[in-house]
């Protein structure tokens, strides 16, 4: 049984929160994620790091002569309704142009009048990262509290993306410990003005063939 890393941070969760590595190999977005296994204690030889095919090429769209804010709706643990009104509305307050949320049915959150919204279901849409990637030029600035598979497409098409939450905003006892790259940043209008600087190179590799990750699996029998 072969495990691969479905989003970005996907496979610090067994370093972070003790996770038991069951899988005989792991494949990895990128080296960062690859060395956090083994960390954990997985031999080297049962992870490789492939990349995503959905992950290469993504354009980078233009900027609009009006910036467009776009905030995505926390997606957590439990019900997140309340926090994801009280972000949107520190977004509304801060900023007077056109305000979009990115939102699905496991990110629950209430659109005020003259708010657009980006409506998209995670499981169900078999076009989800056709669909990201044709959508995101729309946006200049993306706010989110906290990092997601959306956020680091957004980086990679050169969007700035700013995290607006902490984790001990929305966390408690006993819920999963989370994994941030991009630094804090309180919601204001001066990020209009700032640029995301991140170092993405650990993060991501050019996705690799599929006949070397095969070649790759059929060793796995001889390391277990």
């Amino acid at each position: 049984m072969v495990c691969f890393e479905h989003g970005w941070n996907a496979f610090f969760d067994y370093e972070l929160n003790n996770h038991d590595l069951i899988a005989d190999g792991y494949i990895a977005l990128g080296e960062n994620s690859a060395n956090s296994l083994i960390r954990c204690g997985l031999n080297p030889k049962r992870v490789l790091v492939t990349g995503n095919p959905n992950f290469d090429d993504i354009p980078k769209g233009p900027t609009n002569q009006t910036p467009k804010v776009l905030y995505t709706a926390l997606h957590w643990v439990r019900d997140m309704s309340k926090y994801n009104n009280d972000k949107l509305g520190e977004v509304i307050k801060a900023f007077n142009l056109d305000i979009y949320v990115k939102t699905n049915s496991k990110s629950k959150v209430d659109i005020p009048e003259g708010v657009g919204v980006w409506h998209s279901e995670i499981n169900e849409n078999t076009n989800l990262f056709t669909d990201i990637k044709s959508r995101l030029c729309e946006f200049d600035i993306i706010l989110t509290p906290k990092e997601s598979t959306f956020d680091f497409i957004a980086l990679k098409a050169g969007k700035n993306v700013f995290r607006i939450g902490k984790s001990e905003e929305y966390t408690k006892r006993g819920e999963p410990n989370i994994r941030n790259v991009l630094p804090y940043r309180e919601i204001s209008s001066r990020l209009l003005k700032e640029k995301v600087a991140v170092d993405l190179k650990g993060e991501l590799v050019k996705s690799i063939e599929l006949g070397d990750i095969l070649q790759w699996a059929f060793k796995l029998d001889g390391i277990i």
